[in-house]
């Protein structure tokens, strides 16, 4: 494998923002059971948070990977792993909101996976072409 220092760096910065992210927002998971329309801010803010990181964390994986690979996807898995665990061990008594949560968490995480592969094959694309731009010029000199 000729970018596993690089994965390990991701996976280890990528798990530990993920489980300080469901660490700090499980405090406003209690405010959930108090009315619906705080329990769908609340679920869809944690997505979206979820789908941010993800798309973030994969573009910057993808743009400097040597060669097309999808180690991006266990990436994504490496992501959802924390806050679920979390949210299945703190809330015991499972209910609809806790089963919605992982929902969302899961779909946030999909789509950031699917969104962030295809931009950081983007930026990928953007930095060899620069990287070749440079090149030429330097020849030059």
């Amino acid at each position: 494998m000729q970018n596993g220092a690089r994965f390990f760096a991701y996976s280890t910065w990528v798990v530990m923002i993920s489980l300080g992210i469901v660490i700090f927002s499980h405090q406003f998971f209690q405010f959930m059971y108090s009315s619906l329309a705080i329990a769908i801010t609340i679920i869809a803010g944690f997505g979206f948070l979820y789908f941010n990181l993800t798309h973030a964390a994969i573009k910057r994986f993808i743009k400097k990977v040597p060669a097309p690979t999808n180690l991006h996807i266990f990436l994504g898995l490496l992501i959802f792993l924390p806050p679920a665990g979390w949210i299945m061990v703190t809330n015991q008594p499972f209910n609809q909101f806790d089963l919605l949560l992982l929902l969302f968490l899961i779909l946030g995480i999909v789509t950031g996976t699917i969104y962030g592969n295809r931009s950081g094959i983007k930026a990928r694309y953007e930095y060899i072409q620069k990287l070749k731009e440079y090149q030429q010029r330097s020849e030059l000199r």
